[in-house]
């Protein structure tokens, strides 16, 4: 199955599970405060394999939040499928600390290249925004 974070992943789960052939869901950062109070919508059964789709992986907390969700609901989650990540620092040791496979099919070290190739940003521009990436805190980047 694929499922989808909410909101974010929903529209690009439901797209890939219709041309896969595979049932489709999704889940919330929380439960429902009404009806079925539920968390993850669409048919789960215990033991499923299942693949995160999510749009934009920064810190992972939220894509973990959404893993553990469906392995405490007795899924197999087999990994995480998103469409951009920063690759920082937090979010990789994150995924790694969870036992989390990601699969990216953008970076942000590939559309540095473009964007240098581009003339969208300098080279300088694109050495201080990495530096950015790979230590927030250190505001060294901003010189």
């Amino acid at each position: 199955a694929l499922m989808g974070t909410s909101t974010a992943g929903i529209a690009h789960a439901a797209i890939a599970a219709w041309i896969l052939g595979k049932p489709m869901g999704y889940v919330r950062g929380s439960a429902k405060d009404h009806g079925r109070n539920n968390r993850i919508e669409g048919r789960l059964e215990p033991g499923a394999k299942v693949v995160v789709i999510e749009d934009l992986i920064s810190t992972a907390g939220s894509c973990i939040d959404v893993v553990e969700a469906l392995r405490e609901a007795g899924a197999e989650v087999l990994g995480v499928v998103s469409i951009f990540t920063y690759g920082m620092k937090k979010g990789l040791d994150r995924l790694e600390a969870a036992g989390v496979r990601n699969i990216s099919l953008s970076n942000l070290d590939a559309l540095l290249e473009v964007a240098v190739e581009e003339n969208y940003v300098s080279a300088d521009a694109k050495d201080a925004i990495k530096k950015f990436r790979d230590n927030p805190s250190d505001e060294s980047w901003m010189k």
